[in-house]
């Protein structure tokens, strides 16, 4: 459900969070951790600082750190700045209206599911994801 830069932004925040606490992590080592190209990753984290996610620090010793603590960071915040769960909101039939009143043929399933996806985003925090013990989420 998540788009690309979406999915970005999740494991550039996760690798962020691993290291919370520690001071900044250059863009090139979150790059080289989370295996996502140093150019693209460079416009996500941009963005998550624009976001009030991040904030960057210039200079010899730089790079990217969490604005707050993980556990009050949702991934709904991190994606944020790149897609809203709103959007999906849009019918898959393409019906410019689409509710209660002129239901789409999976109008009421797809409402669920979306509901759903948006509590998990709300919902779930940083501090959740580090706290897991799933290899391929370590930075």
């Amino acid at each position: 459900m998540l788009n690309r830069t979406g999915e970005y932004s999740i494991r550039a925040a996760v690798c962020i969070a691993e290291h919370y606490g520690n001071g900044p992590i250059p863009a090139e080592a979150i790059a080289r951790r989370t295996r996502v190209p140093a150019r693209y990753l460079h416009k996500v984290l941009r963005d998550l600082v624009r976001g009030g996610v991040l904030l960057s620090t210039r200079g010899l010793g730089g790079g990217f750190r969490l604005a707050r603590d993980p556990s009050k960071v949702s991934l709904a915040d991190v994606i944020a700045p790149f897609e809203s769960p709103g959007q999906r909101w849009r019918c898959p039939f393409g019906r410019p209206r689409c509710g209660v009143g002129r239901p789409c043929p999976i109008h009421e399933r797809w409402s669920r599911v979306m509901g759903i996806y948006r509590e998990f985003l709300s919902t779930t925090t940083l501090a959740d994801l580090v706290g897991g013990k799933a290899e391929s989420a370590r930075c």
